[in-house]
């Protein structure tokens, strides 16, 4: 398969430039084509395609009587029969647009060729088996809500020249709206305006996972007859999509198989090649271009005849001359020389040979994808080996960065001190951990597909019993708690926690259960709340006994200031007046000190009381100490200013602090604060 005429499609369907919109749209929407080949005489005139309608539908409405020559892409690419495929693939590429008319020299028409022709074509082997979806898919994936109109869907994959639209809710696929879809409702002369996408969309969405192989999502792509897949993630959001096109560009091994047939054509004439030198230097040329895949040529004794430079690369050549050297020796240098053998062996046997051909060196392994050919000549005689690389270190190493993470997550699984289950849809229990088996008392061989509410669900009655399911398949919980029995009969709480996880055709197929047990936790909680309710009983007692303490300390405080101010302050005061001499009156001073020193400590009221305040005195102390100025107090009382300075002067002479720079605020806030 070299040329157009191995992929194109011979049966194109045309029609007249004079007919009119509706009789292509017709013809369209009942062929289930994307493309219509506007001819005369069996000559291409034009193109219309399901993506010109829909621009002329978002610039107005559709004169449908009108004719197809007006509206259609004039004049069309096309490309003569003989045209190599790749080529023409490049030419798609290059203008983008998906379909080329194909003519013959006269110009007449003879098929059309789209992306669908080519993935059907070229064959499945021709996907380099490492590269997966995600490497390849669009990431920037238009979506629009299942209430969107079809006329807005319709002006968005217009204005970004797109085939389709995601129609997504919360992340997660619906639906999808093509180019197809819009042909059949403006065909229908809907109200795409008012009508809503969940009423049009096709469902349910044709998923594929984003770390599957291309080579499985082509399989997909032609079984189903699809243009294009929408990928999700583990947890079924969708994060791209992948059309032929892009299936089509992930190609990989295409140019390298071009290039082995040319060096197969070149076999037969291997020696004549070495002593023309012209033609050398043209497959020296092809060999080169092939950028990071290495290639190298042998003759039956292993010598190398040609290379490309990325085979220096490969043979840890720092001269980067190879030919003549022997690849045996090379491979011996490097240290495989063992691997190379055993692959030449079974590529002398069956033609050729595919490896993964490991290299050591600076402290680091190379993995190159490699393939060891026989050269034949038309007699089928071995003239030689051809030695095709590529390095996919970096893919090796994700594959080895993953199996680290699986062997990881197994250790901690089986070292998990939760219960560790999966179930089915139906509630089939499909693992278990061994944290699992020693809580509950089962083994996991009585455990595996029985009925999870059976083991792990005390209370088995059908409602909660599907209530409880239904809850862990809608969303991810999580700290259900559920009480089970072991099979002793001892109940322990389990607080449960799920993830779901989902099939590539979005379907859900099993959910991780994580199961706690909480029985000690709950226990430890009871008795620190008995401990707790205790302990406030105990403080409840105690504040009643320090309250029943401080009234009787009060009220003997206030005995006491009474017994002070009735026997005691009167015989001082009668000594005060009736002192002859400094002495007495010093000694009757320190007398009074030592009083108010035992009182100081006494409540304000017990103070009160011993200094023989009146209620109006007690009354402005209090609005002194709390920093009420005379004005203030004069204005709150109903009393002049200067009445409210004569008590504060009898509060001074009272307290003993007439002569001193105290501020009587602050002696009351110090010795009668409340």
């Amino acid at each position: 398969m070299n040329t157009l005429q191995d992929v194109m499609t011979p049966s194109v369907i045309t029609v007249s430039p004079d007919a009119p919109v509706s009789s292509a749209l017709s013809i369209m929407e009942r062929q289930k084509i994307s493309a219509l080949v506007v001819a005369e005489k069996n000559k291409p005139l034009g193109i219309f395609t399901e993506r010109a309608l829909i621009q002329i539908r978002v610039d107005g409405e559709i004169d449908y009587s009108r004719p197809i020559h007006r509206v259609m892409s004039s004049p069309p690419l096309t490309a003569p029969v003989d045209m190599d495929y790749r080529e023409a693939y490049q030419l798609l590429l290059n203008h983008r647009i998906r379909h080329l008319i194909i003519t013959d020299s006269n110009g007449y028409l003879l098929g059309i060729v789209t992306g669908t022709d080519f993935l059907s074509h070229l064959g499945l082997e021709y996907f380099m088996e490492f590269k997966n979806v995600d490497q390849v898919m669009i990431r920037d994936v238009l979506s629009l809500r299942p209430s969107a109109t079809a006329f807005t869907a319709m002006k968005l994959m217009n204005d970004h020249g797109v085939s389709s639209l995601v129609i997504e809710e919360n992340g997660y696929p619906k639906g999808i709206v093509t180019e197809r879809d819009l042909l059949r409702l403006i065909r229908s002369e809907m109200h795409l305006k008012t009508l809503q996408l969940h009423e049009v969309m096709s469902h349910p969405v044709q998923t594929v996972f984003s770390d599957v192989s291309s080579h499985k999502a082509a399989k997909v792509l032609l079984k189903k007859g699809l243009r294009r897949l929408v990928v999700v993630n583990s947890s079924g959001r969708h994060v791209g999509i992948i059309t032929e096109t892009d299936m089509i560009k992930g190609l990989r091994t295409s140019y390298t198989d071009h290039l082995k047939d040319v060096i197969h054509q070149q076999a037969r004439q291997l020696k004549e090649v070495r002593q023309q030198m012209e033609e050398a230097a043209i497959l020296d040329s092809m060999l080169q271009s092939a950028g990071e895949i290495t290639i190298s040529i042998m003759d039956p004794e292993l010598t190398i005849l040609l290379h490309n430079q990325a085979a220096a690369k490969f043979y840890n050549s720092t001269s980067g001359k190879l030919a003549g050297k022997n690849a045996a020796m090379l491979h011996k240098s490097a240290g495989n020389l063992d691997q190379f053998i055993q692959a030449l062996a079974a590529a002398r046997k069956d033609g050729r040979y595919e490896f993964i051909l490991k290299q050591k060196g600076n402290g680091s392994t190379r993995y190159l994808a490699t393939t060891l050919f026989c050269i034949y000549d038309n007699k089928r005689n071995n003239t030689g080996f051809g030695l095709i690389a590529l390095d996919i270190t970096r893919q090796k190493q994700h594959e080895l960065s993953l199996q680290a993470e699986r062997d990881f997550s197994s250790k901690i699984i089986h070292a998990a001190p939760s219960i560790i289950c999966s179930i089915t849809p139906d509630g089939a229990i499909q693992f278990i951990n061994p944290a699992g088996e020693q809580l509950t008392g089962y083994r996991a061989d009585e455990l595996l597909n029985k009925k999870w509410q059976d083991y792990f669900y005390a209370d088995k009655t059908a409602g909660p019993d599907r209530e409880l399911l239904k809850k862990f398949q809608e969303d991810d919980v999580r700290g259900i708690e559920v009480q089970l029995k072991t099979k002793d009969g001892v109940p322990r709480d389990i607080s449960w926690s799920s993830v779901k996880r989902f099939s590539e055709k979005g379907a859900l197929f099993e959910t991780l259960l994580l199961g706690s047990d909480v029985t000690g936790l709950k226990k430890a909680v009871q008795e620190l709340e008995k401990k707790k309710k205790e302990v406030e009983e105990a403080n409840i007692a105690l504040k009643v006994m320090l309250d029943q303490h401080t009234k009787t300390k009060e009220g003997i405080e206030e005995q006491i200031s009474i017994k002070l101010k009735e026997l005691v302050t009167p015989y001082i005061d009668l000594l005060r007046q009736s002192a002859v001499s400094d002495k007495q009156i010093e000694t009757i001073s320190i007398i009074a000190a030592h009083i108010d020193s035992i009182t100081e400590s006494f409540t304000p009221r017990g103070r009160e009381i011993v200094l023989g305040l009146s209620p109006r005195e007690t009354m402005i102390a209090d609005l002194v100490r709390q920093g009420k100025t005379s004005k203030d107090i004069a204005e709150l009382l109903g009393i002049a200013v200067r009445t409210v300075e004569t008590y504060r002067n009898n509060l001074r002479k009272k307290l003993g602090i007439n002569k001193q720079k105290i501020s009587l605020r602050t002696y009351l806030m110090t010795h009668f604060s409340k």
